[in-house]
């Protein structure tokens, strides 16, 4: 995993490390500018269109008062360099911060032309940037409090007019865009960000402005608001620029991660050649409904392909009878007032189920045990939604898996409005409902007790119909494996509510990862493909990973 940070502490990071060596900021500035240029630089020398032009790339640099100015001049001048030589700065009208200010210095000494924000009128300014084959965005960082204004937000403006141009190319007379002719044609610039798209910070939300990136050049640990869903379109490509701080101050920097693929193996508990069916947990699962069945049965053959032994799958009365001869290796039980409720590690709840009134009273059962865990998906999170005051009730460990409707949907009747910054949204709607928060979407968030984890999704052929079913069965199966093996390994019926919530969030991360795994190697291979097809891919990744975890021991 790699650790994600707050802005604030990203610049606790900078204090520290500076205090650490008594080093002097400029040092780390040019640790910095030289992490990022190295990066970019590889990115033009592997681009075709840039790489033809050999070092005469025309590289500006878009500038505002503060530090991360400094660091864009001192890419300027790494470039200059490296041999580049068409390169030009605009820079903020307002005080520049001392570093900044440095830097700027240095640039000039190199005869780099650096221009003032407010002696350039709207031509010029539209004039220099439209020539620029990369415009280095250097106007905020991370010190950004609320939204952009002033000559900032004009900057910031500068980079949108133009964003969703094929082909401008302007006059030095005239603002207006000349595209009728081939020769006069040219790419939009490359807009780059340095370490962070300019207007994202903090306390960003979708409502402030903000540069829309080609490519972000970002220093490790990376700022967690750049994989909020809505701020992941301004990024573009996010490229890791490297570490500029120790790794023990990194490491004790927070407590928030970045997935990767390849934290699965360690996410998942080993299956010994004697394992069986009941060792590997006994999972139940309320789904479907009339018209509905389809998300129970994708619910549970995700479940089995998760690894879990044993499952129950509860139906209504009356659907009971359409789904007997189709349930093959499950335990499929008719639900009543009057059924027994069975010996199980688990429960799952939701998936095709129905929103009547009658499923609250079934909820206020199901979660009446205080160390058995339950997941809730779709229906029964609308459930929530509709009766906020139903979390009170539980006593179980929970855990919600909403899609952005439903977690929306949830904020809105606990009084969270989603205008707020991501992280303290679904920071708030987990608290408030005293529950895990598995929020998916293209960016997938799983908000725990104590740590936050970020899956980069990016993957659309996942947005098919019951894929979410197939995420909560993988969730629901791996949790299931997961408690079956604590107690088996403490010999003890009864866990730790402490042991049982770790465990909810490995197995939350571990079918994250699996899904959205499965899912780009089917994307690679296949193109567009169904539920039932990304439960094989999924079964196989697991199955894959637990056989060399087993090799390893």
């Amino acid at each position: 995993m790699k650790r994600l940070v707050s802005c604030a502490e990203s610049r606790k990071l900078d204090i520290a490390t500076q205090k650490l060596f008594e080093l002097d900021a400029l040092f780390l500035m040019e640790k910095a500018s030289l992490r990022m240029w190295d990066c970019l630089l590889r990115h033009i020398e592997s681009s075709p269109s840039l790489s033809s032009k050999g070092r005469d790339v025309k590289i500006l640099a878009l500038c505002g008062k503060g530090n991360n100015a400094g660091d864009t001049l001192a890419m300027l001048r790494h470039a200059r360099s490296a041999g580049f030589t068409t390169l030009q700065a605009i820079i903020s009208s307002q005080t520049l911060s001392p570093s900044a200010e440095v830097q700027k210095g240095f640039i000039q000494t190199a005869g780099i032309p650096c221009f003032t924000w407010g002696d350039l009128n709207e031509e010029e300014r539209l004039c220099l940037y439209a020539e620029a084959d990369i415009v280095l965005d250097g106007i905020l960082g991370i010190g950004i409090q609320g939204a952009a204004r002033g000559e900032a937000l004009e900057m910031i403006e500068l980079t949108t007019k133009l964003r969703n141009s094929e082909s401008a190319k302007f006059s030095k007379n005239t603002a207006t865009p000349k595209t009728s002719a081939a020769s006069d044609k040219k790419d939009r610039a490359l807009v780059v960000s340095v370490d962070i798209p300019s207007g994202l910070g903090d306390t960003w939300t979708k409502l402030f402005p903000a540069v829309y990136s080609d490519l972000s050049l970002c220093l490790e640990p990376i700022k967690e608001i750049c994989f909020a869903p809505s701020a992941r379109s301004h990024c573009g490509s996010i490229v890791n620029a490297g570490e500029i701080f120790p790794r023990d101050l990194i490491m004790n920097a927070g407590t928030n991660s970045l997935l990767e693929e390849s934290d699965l193996e360690s996410l998942l508990d080993p299956i010994s050649p004697e394992s069986y069916k009941m060792s590997r947990g006994r999972l139940a699962i309320f789904a479907g409904s009339l018209g509905s069945a389809g998300a129970a049965f994708l619910c549970v053959k995700a479940a089995f392909a998760a690894g879990a032994g044993y499952i129950y799958l509860y139906v209504d009365k009356d659907l009971y009878p359409l789904l007997a001869s189709s349930a093959e290796s499950i335990i499929l039980r008719p639900w009543g007032a009057d059924t027994e409720f069975p010996d199980c590690d688990i429960v799952l709840a939701g998936p095709g189920w129905g929103t009547g009134e009658e499923r609250i009273r079934v909820l206020q059962t199901l979660g009446a045990c205080e160390d058995r865990p339950i997941i809730l998906d779709a229906d029964a999170i609308r459930l929530f939604a509709k009766q906020p005051g139903l979390c009170n009730s539980f006593t179980s460990p929970c855990a919600l898996t909403p899609h952005p409707g439903e977690y929306r949907d949830l904020g809105k009747s606990l009084g969270i409005r989603d205008e707020e910054p991501f992280p303290l949204f679904i920071d708030k709607l987990a608290k408030s409902v005293n529950a895990l928060m598995l929020a998916k979407s293209h960016i997938t968030w799983i908000q725990g007790k104590n740590a936050r984890f970020v899956w980069e999704g990016m993957t659309p052929e996942l947005g098919v119909a019951g894929s979410g079913d197939v995420l909560a069965g993988l969730f629901a199966g791996l949790l299931a494996r997961k408690i079956a093996r604590l107690r088996e390994i403490g010999k003890k019926k009864a866990l730790s509510r402490q042991d049982i919530e770790r465990s909810m969030e490995e197995a939350a991360c571990a079918a994250v990862i699996a899904h959205g795994s499965a899912g780009r190697r089917l994307a690679e291979q296949s193109g567009w493909f169904n539920a039932s097809q990304l439960i094989e891919a999924c079964a196989l990744v697991l199955h894959n990973n637990n056989n060399r975890k087993g090799m390893d021991r």
